[in-house]
């Protein structure tokens, strides 16, 4: 997506400092540590990482509908300039879908099969506003319309319809009270690649015309560097790299986003992705120092005892690394595969 949004206005959507845990079997799993990000009122904004690192958490923490075995403990989801977070249950509730709408990862789960689609999108608008019969069947027509759906299909049920159209009818139903920020997890993750795009195109040209800010949840670096104007990597529940889309992939400051890297292809090279070895922290138990740093071929021993802090190197980047200042250097030694296999071999060594 092109840049269109003014990243100087005050955010539509600002997350400060928010830490949430999971209650488990094993002990609380810090799920979520010390999370910041805004979101300008027209922006698209990337949150990539791989599975396990928060992401959908998060998305669940803004939403306000997290498991009974979640817990907030400290921080705000700011929208529109209140705290949703200190708010009443009341205040969440008419946030949701009628402020901050959700395009769901799984539109087989996420849709009722049982009833026709033109009543689920009813009960979300009706939930918010009351409207005559009429005219609620004509806005879902128009929903239908600008996702590229046939309006006489308001009334099918969910297993009518194509992969591709069901997540369309998401879209449909994550717009249909005119919403300031859409969160978007993963919502192509089980579709083809032509009609992952076509999706995206239509999204793409959803906020052009409806001016509202995008939260896009995926582990595919490829998906933020086509559609998204900045882009914040998460790792282990914390943030390590926040920036331009652009400027931090052509020049990543931390290593997890320089392993991400690797595993684009290349067109026109003959080039084997490069997987990064070993696997996610334990969030119930996490070693002391950088979570990354039992995977990162860069580590020094500060790395295994203090917690780097996400520090700004310009005023609109910032990267959660001790070294983050050498990665320029480093960069060359991340594309080299014998470079990674030593952090393998680390962690495999009996």
């Amino acid at each position: 997506m092109h840049q269109r949004s003014n990243i100087n206005a005050e955010p539509v959507l600002h997350i400060k400092g928010l830490d949430l845990s999971y209650a488990t079997a094993h002990g609380r799993a810090a799920a979520l540590t010390n999370i910041s990000l805004s979101l300008a009122p027209g922006e698209s904004l990337g949150l990539v990482g791989e599975s396990g690192c928060g992401k959908s958490t998060l998305l669940k923490a803004i939403m306000g509908v997290m498991p009974s075995n979640a817990a907030i403990e400290g921080g705000q989801v700011i929208f529109k300039g209140a705290d949703l977070v200190a708010g009443s249950k009341e205040a969440w509730r008419k946030a949701r879908w009628a402020g901050i709408s959700m395009i769901a990862q799984s539109a087989l789960n996420a849709l009722n099969p049982v009833r026709r689609i033109s009543a689920q999108i009813a009960e979300a608008i009706l939930t918010h506003k009351s409207m005559p019969k009429s005219e609620l069947r004509a806005r879902i027509c128009h929903l239908f319309e600008i996702v590229g759906v046939d309006p006489e299909r308001i009334d099918d049920y969910p297993h009518q319809f194509s992969g591709g159209m069901r997540q369309r009818v998401l879209i449909a139903m994550a717009l249909a009270l005119e919403p300031s920020v859409v969160l978007a997890d993963e919502p192509t993750t089980a579709l083809d690649v032509i009609v992952q795009d076509q999706i995206f195109n239509r999204l793409r040209a959803l906020r052009d015309e409806l001016d509202f800010a995008i939260l896009l949840v995926t582990h595919d670096l490829a998906v933020v560097i086509e559609n998204c104007d900045r882009i914040v990597v998460m790792y282990g529940g914390m943030i390590v790299e926040t920036g331009p889309t652009r400027e931090v992939v052509r020049a990543p400051s931390h290593p997890y986003t320089l392993g991400l890297r690797n595993a684009l292809p290349r067109l026109g090279v003959d080039y084997e992705p490069i997987a990064i070895p070993g696997r996610p922290p334990d969030l119930v138990d996490p070693a002391p120092g950088c979570r990354f740093a039992a995977r990162c071929p860069f580590a020094l021993p500060v790395c295994r005892v203090v917690t780097p802090d996400l520090l700004p190197s310009t005023p609109d980047r910032a990267a959660r690394c001790h070294r983050a200042g050498e990665m320029e250097t480093l960069a060359s030694l991340a594309g080299k595969v014998e470079t990674w296999n030593r952090v393998g071999d680390l962690a495999n060594a009996p």
